[in-house]
């Protein structure tokens, strides 16, 4: 999360990508460091081990898909 935020304070674009059962403390820790809306994208976990490789490939092509659809929208 700092890393977000220094990289935006910095004037680059950029989105934390944090899976869902960290989504409170990532909103915690970006207040705590003073950027309470720091845009972070909250996506499902991944059960590398639970779950077929194809269903992985499907959650990550999602979940790239909305970070840069965040990210292009910020130059409009």
């Amino acid at each position: 999360m700092r890393d977000t935020v220094n990289v935006i304070r910095e004037g680059v674009p950029a989105v934390a990508l944090v899976h869902e059962p960290f989504a409170m403390l990532a909103r915690l820790q970006v207040a705590q460091v003073g950027m309470p809306d720091a845009p972070v994208l909250i996506y499902q976990r991944d059960l590398p081990d639970q779950e077929p490789p194809d269903a992985l490939a499907r959650k990550a092509e999602e979940v790239a898909g909305r970070a840069a659809a965040f990210l292009l929208a910020l130059r409009g």
